[in-house]
């Protein structure tokens, strides 16, 4: 005999913000090896050092919350919310650091986490976090 199962799914808002999350870890990895390359070409200037290792920290961050996703623990979804936080200041902190980083730019890089942040802040992402 087979028994039926209640398997709740994940809710759409709730995928797609983990898929923007594997496409930011994508772009911090990217990023973390252009900042190796411009902290070996600039000498080691301390500023960039602090900013490779805040990146760094963020996309290992980043790839904790998301293997842990399906536990649906609640400290996961506000961890993906603060790191994603996290993401937007360090996006708006590059224009101090290099003034070559233009505007749109610094907007186009703010705008993920953004949605991130938002996507998870939907009821129905924080109904199925709940269970």
């Amino acid at each position: 005999m087979t028994q039926n199962l209640q398997v709740e799914h994940m809710s759409a808002t709730a995928h797609i913000a983990r898929f923007i999350m594997a496409l930011q870890m994508g772009g911090g990895l990217a990023g973390i090896a252009l900042m190796i390359y411009v902290v070996f070409a600039s000498g080691f200037i301390p500023a960039l050092l602090l900013l490779l290792l805040a990146q760094a920290a963020v996309t290992a961050l980043l790839w904790l919350l998301w293997a842990r996703w399906p536990s649906r623990k609640k400290s996961v979804r506000w961890g993906a919310i603060a790191i994603a936080a996290a993401s937007c200041v360090l996006v708006l902190a590059l224009p101090m650091l290099d003034s070559g980083i233009g505007s749109l730019s610094t907007l186009v890089g703010s705008v993920v986490p953004a949605a991130t942040i938002i996507l998870l802040a939907v009821p129905s992402t924080g109904r199925w976090f709940d269970r």
